[in-house]
């Protein structure tokens, strides 16, 4: 989690850039070498039923991110409204909301909605904008970002297959059924395994996710808890697809352009907005 966040919104320099990718696939692959070496034979060629569905559930949202990804589906939708975040809770129908269209490696929209107020920021390429215009000042607290900086690409040093290791990774824990609005729900809870998490930082190790999977399989609800916040989210609506309409991405005329460094602020104001 920490790492997609990371893919997502930072924008460290160019040559940054490149010391951080280069020491972030070092760490990756070396802890997925000393892991193989680890762990017994058995538990990487048989994972148990809980874990082939936490698989199947994180698995298409990692491979977006893959370099290259293992799947057709190339992008992905996803709205959510938040039901809680850290000791915060929210009734139906005052919950913030948002809609994240997300298209690797360079592609990214996320709109919130606080109440009545709607707000949007979206990164392509090297640009970005933020919308309405009027409240880039307040979402970036009264100061732009006078830092250099440069968009990453949103992807992680692994290839899609290279992923297929991942249920060896995962600690997941069958919490039995719970219902949700009259649907009974499968729950699971979902880490890093303890041998893994010992081996990374604090802030990248240190995270948990409980799901509600549907009849179907399909996540309803998600809970995050990281280091230092925890929030709860609805899932309404979750698809993925070979690309997202160009439409998707055009400017609005009340946008204002920003800088990548500005952007970083504003997503991270908007993401934050809820407490």
């Amino acid at each position: 989690m920490r790492l997609l966040m990371q893919s997502v919104f930072a924008t460290p320099s160019r040559h940054a850039s490149q010391r951080s990718t280069a020491l972030s696939k070092t760490v990756l692959v070396s802890t997925l070498l000393f892991v193989g070496l680890m762990l017994p034979a058995a538990s990487i060629l048989h994972a148990a039923p809980v874990e082939q569905q936490a698989e199947a559930v994180l698995m298409p949202f990692l491979d977006l991110l893959a370099s290259p990804p293992s799947r057709e589906a190339r992008a992905c939708r996803l709205r959510c409204r938040v039901e809680s975040m850290g000791d915060a809770k929210f009734a139906p129908e005052n919950a913030p909301s948002f809609e994240l269209s997300f298209q690797p490696p360079e592609k990214l929209l996320l709109k919130v909605r606080f109440g009545d107020s709607d707000y949007a920021a979206c990164r392509i390429g090297q640009k970005a904008w933020v919308t309405p215009a009027s409240a880039v000042n307040t979402l970036l607290g009264g100061q732009s970002s006078s830092k250099n900086k440069e968009f990453p690409p949103m992807q992680i040093p692994l290839s899609g297959k290279q992923l297929g290791i991942l249920p060896v990774l995962l600690e997941v824990q069958d919490k039995g059924t719970s219902p949700l609005e009259g649907t009974s729900c499968r729950v699971l809870d979902v880490r890093l395994r303890p041998e893994i998490g010992n081996l990374l930082p604090q802030e990248a190790g240190a995270w948990s996710v409980r799901m509600w999977l549907n009849p179907e399989g399909k996540p309803v609800r998600a809970g995050v808890r990281l280091p230092k916040n925890s929030m709860v989210l609805r899932i309404d609506h979750m698809e993925f697809s070979k690309d997202l309409p160009t439409t998707v991405w055009n400017q609005p005329e009340d946008a204002k352009s920003v800088t990548p460094g500005d952007f970083e602020k504003a997503a991270s104001s908007l993401l934050h907005g809820a407490k």
